[in-house]
């Protein structure tokens, strides 16, 4: 199985990378392929509503970034990993541009293409009570899961994390992400 992981914080090795980094290293102990990929680091626009992608003038995005490159990566995975930190109760800017650049995934009719039928996993980190922003997680798991028609492998939340080494002190998050890799079939 390739495992196609995207962390969408800045602190290259907080919280959030160091969740998804779990899920990933219990994924690559059973035998899948694993790839990890920081979206802070790339250079993603803003998606222009051009809609180059609805009528067939492109073969994804008009917009030639660093997501050219990423979506053939999408499309070849089977499994999804999506982190994130929450930033004003919601996913980082960085990551939000990320998927606002997934309107390629629909057609001009607007039904869903390449990706339905893949895995996803879920990661949030945040410095208030895991509960808190529950809603992010809600977010994710509509376009994830209900719109793009992917299936929801589990969301692993974590709250009460201001340093970026806070997860430290939440052992048993750590073990129920890597368990989660473990735990793809």
């Amino acid at each position: 199985m390739k495992v196609l992981a995207f962390v969408g914080s800045p602190r290259g090795n907080g919280n959030t990378a160091r969740m998804v980094d779990a899920v990933c290293k219990g994924a690559a102990a059973v035998g899948h392929d694993i790839e990890t990929i920081n979206v802070t680091r790339l250079n993603i626009h803003d998606c222009t509503a051009c809609c180059a992608c609805k009528v067939g003038k492109v073969e994804y995005c008009a917009l030639n970034d660093d997501m050219q490159k990423l979506y053939p990566k999408i499309i070849e995975a089977d499994c999804i990993v999506v982190g994130t930190p929450v930033y004003m109760g919601q996913m980082s800017g960085q990551l939000k541009n990320f998927f606002d650049r997934w309107y390629t995934f629909m057609d001009a009719s607007y039904k869903i293409r390449y990706i339905p039928g893949k895995k996803y996993i879920t990661v949030t980190a945040s410095g208030a009570p895991a509960e808190i922003f529950q809603s992010l997680t809600d977010y994710l798991n509509h376009w994830l899961g209900t719109f793009f028609k992917m299936a929801l492998i589990k969301n692993i939340v974590a709250g009460g994390l201001g340093p970026p080494d806070a997860i430290d002190d939440q052992p048993e998050i750590l073990a129920m992400a890597e368990q989660t890799g473990r735990a793809l079939r």
